[in-house]
């Protein structure tokens, strides 16, 4: 693969032109008692990102001007509101010469579907589109013969636009648009393929017409959309997590920094759901492909050396940690006390830690008796913050705390990105699973100390 010299996350605000853009309109229709200000955000490969305020004149007019943004996706949002927005898309070849947008937003309409935007011929493709995409995906589908028919025809139809526009405009940011909108329908494919079921089909075309070698699908949320909506056609089964990274994987089309995203994706999704066999898989036969030549960040690598050091059959590091009294409390002599330590990471503002500590309590209840410990490792920023919890609180387990001077040190041996996280350790600190799974944690009990 190429190497290139640009930063991996292709960041809607980088890559910036000299040129300036100007959004301009009004809000029509504001209630009385709302907020006099939207939310200017850009999308920036995984998530939506504050950009600035703006504000609203006394007439509910607005005119902002952006210095040297960067090609993407854009969305202006009614303040405090989830689903109230109104998307816009500004391409390189956009930003070439100074631009004004203009906007004839209705506050009433804005969670309703897009409204117009004039000074773009990109925004207007990108609003035929995106009302075509409304018609054939509406919110509350109908399931009936006949609507799932229509809906179909509407999709084909939105597909053969969506191929026109990718032909016309190719390697632009609105041509692979069009391509992230594009649809597979099952009936406009041979008669070899109309026989697979329909997770057999989308499971082998539902990632059909991304443009993985262009760096603008990183600059649109609808390729997220796609690859999450992916994941959902596989069963949390170790066949269906090779399948699912080698689905993903095998469409990597030369481009490092789409490469790098897809490494990334793949590696916080199986950590997500706790797939210790899809990880396995990824980092055995891609990681070292996507860590020598796709640029990474360093949380991300980072995370992949945790990973290898933590991993199942290799003894973990030891660490030694204080108690809410002050006392040490080391991994290494924990283990030893029994058959098998559960390592969580927890913090005490996290809200699925709550939800799983009264399921954690029964099970420890259940099978300290057997030879089970809990080591819980606070990840909190504040010390008091833990003690106070534990305090008001207090669980059976040995309850320890990660101090600042550590934390890098802990990050780098046992991989806990997210809480809560169980790794499984026996009584030599051989790891057993390091991305233990909630639903799975009582059947490995009764595995390991029946």
């Amino acid at each position: 693969m190429k190497s290139k010299l640009l930063p991996f996350f292709l960041l809607v605000f980088a890559n910036a032109l000299s040129a300036q853009v100007t959004l301009r309109g009004t809000l029509a229709n504001m209630p009385l008692n709302s907020t006099r200000q939207l939310a200017l955000e850009g999308w920036n490969a995984e998530r939506w990102q504050a950009i600035q305020v703006v504000y609203l004149d006394p007439d509910n007019s607005f005119s902002v001007r952006l210095e040297a943004p960067g090609a993407g996706q854009y969305r202006l949002r009614a303040w405090g509101e989830a689903k109230m927005w109104n998307d816009f898309i500004l391409s390189a070849d956009s930003l070439l010469t100074d631009t004004l947008l203009v906007f004839n937003l209705d506050y009433q309409r804005l969670n309703t579907g897009p409204a117009k935007i004039t000074g773009s011929l990109a925004n207007t493709l990108y609003y035929d589109l995106l009302q075509a995409y409304a018609k054939a995906h509406p919110a509350t589908p109908d399931n009936t013969p006949a609507a799932v028919k229509r809906l179909h025809a509407l999709q084909t139809d939105l597909n053969r636009r969506c191929m026109e526009l990718a032909n016309k405009y190719r390697k632009t940011l609105i041509g692979d648009i069009a391509l992230l909108m594009y649809e597979p329908v099952q009936a406009d494919y041979g008669a070899a393929v109309q026989k697979m079921s329909a997770s057999e089909f989308a499971q082998a075309h539902a990632l059909d017409q991304i443009p993985f070698h262009h760096d603008n699908v990183l600059y649109h949320n609808g390729f997220l959309k796609r690859l999450n909506r992916y994941f959902d056609y596989f069963e949390r089964t170790p066949a269906g997590n090779k399948a699912y990274v080698d689905g993903v994987m095998s469409r990597r089309n030369g481009n490092d920094y789409v490469d790098g995203f897809l490494f990334k994706h793949l590696l916080e999704k199986l950590m997500d759901f706790r797939q210790e066999e899809g990880l396995n898989y990824l980092l055995h036969w891609y990681a070292p492909d996507c860590t020598d030549e796709s640029p990474l960040p360093d949380g991300t690598l980072n995370l992949i050396e945790a990973l290898k050091v933590c991993a199942p059959g290799n003894i973990a590091p030891d660490i030694s940690l204080k108690r809410p009294d002050g006392q040490p409390s080391t991994l290494s002599e924990v283990c030893a006390k029994q058959k098998l330590t559960l390592m969580l990471f927890w913090r005490t503002t996290c809200s699925h830690c709550r939800e799983f500590e009264p399921e954690l309590e029964k099970l420890y209840a259940k099978y300290h008796p057997l030879g089970l410990e809990v080591y819980a490792l606070s990840t909190d920023p504040e010390k008091t913050d833990w003690l106070e919890e534990l305090q008001q609180h207090p669980r059976p387990w040995i309850n320890v705390y990660i101090p600042p001077d550590l934390r890098r040190d802990v990050s780098r041996n046992f991989p806990a990105p997210s809480t809560p996280t169980l790794i499984a350790l026996d009584k030599d600190r051989r790891v057993l699973s390091r991305v233990m799974a909630r639903a799975n944690l009582e059947a490995f009990l009764k595995e390991k100390l029946n």
